[in-house]
């Protein structure tokens, strides 16, 4: 796979991800006290599904562009979340353009303009600099701050947050898997160590599922308490292709957090699979359980 995430914007993975990126913002907001959300590889904030990238693969056409032309009967039945991601979507492309795709750090700006006065406190971090450089450019007139800075540095010298309350997104390239799970886990107990009230969303790729069972097993093997894992699978695990799923790993999710997750996937999954794959059913292609804690 190539990882320039031009290439894959709009994808089923991107879809669910900012899903429940949306649903992890929503329940923060809940209590009526301040927050923080930071977008740890906040890429370029904004993409666009006509580019030569986007167009070469395609795989918006099965994300995003899939469940764009589902029925209005069907989105009656949508969990919120859905409902408000769809309408980030409309508001997207009505500031942009039609083909627009709105990354991670734009739906954590999208809140906090949608929240403002609420005490909401959004950053974005892009280490490379064409990236940064793009997003700073991109995203300059919403209320995130944009900072040309490394994940691997840059979220233990933020946290904890004044606010004390707050989520840490992290959305890798994994471009070395094996090496990128065992250095993403050591990252995740530094921050846990530091600030072992915070919640972390951290998305990864279920392409190599021994890669993907080795991570869980020294996840476990952590002192990270409450860790919920959300996977999505439009292949089986036995069919090899380039991406057979998608999945986050939530540690401290907000109260029944797994419970509308569930919802979520069972709700996508029907939109998101693939014609040419095995039929699986919500339930087969879909697992929200809890690695570690309750």
């Amino acid at each position: 796979m190539n990882y320039k995430h031009a290439y894959h914007a709009g994808n089923f993975a991107d879809v669910v991800k900012h899903i429940l990126l949306v649903q992890l913002l929503n329940q923060l907001s809940q209590k009526n006290k301040p927050f923080y959300a930071l977008d740890a590889y906040g890429g370029r904030g904004l993409y666009s599904l006509s580019s030569e990238e986007a167009r070469k693969t395609g795989e918006a056409e099965g994300g995003i562009k899939a469940l764009l032309k589902a029925d209005d009967t069907d989105m009656l039945s949508a969990p919120a979340a859905v409902k408000d991601y769809m309408e980030g979507i409309k508001q997207a492309r009505l500031t942009y353009d039609n083909k627009v795709y709105p990354g991670s750090p734009w739906w954590i700006a999208h809140h906090v303009e949608k929240h403002a006065g609420a005490g909401i406190r959004g950053e974005a971090f892009e280490a490379k600099a064409s990236e940064y450089d793009a997003l700073n450019y991109q995203l300059y007139k919403l209320p995130i701050g944009i900072h040309h800075r490394n994940a691997f540095e840059g979220i233990t010298a933020v946290i904890p947050p004044t606010e004390r309350r707050g989520l840490i997104f992290l959305d890798p390239p994994y471009e070395q898997e094996h090496k990128d799970f065992t250095r993403l886990i050591d990252l995740l107990v530094a921050a846990y160590n530091k600030w072992p009230q915070g919640t972390y969303a951290l998305w990864f790729p279920i392409k190599n599922i021994e890669a993907v069972e080795l991570f869980y097993k020294k996840l476990k093997r952590t002192d990270i308490r409450r860790q919920l894992i959300c996977e999505l699978n439009i292949y089986p695990n036995d069919i090899a292709v380039g991406l057979n799923g998608t999945g986050m790993l939530i540690i401290n999710p907000p109260w029944q957090f797994d419970n509308h997750a569930r919802e979520i996937l069972r709700f996508l999954q029907p939109f998101l699979k693939v014609a040419d794959a095995p039929d699986m059913t919500p339930d087969s292609a879909t697992n929200v359980r809890w690695l570690v804690g309750e």
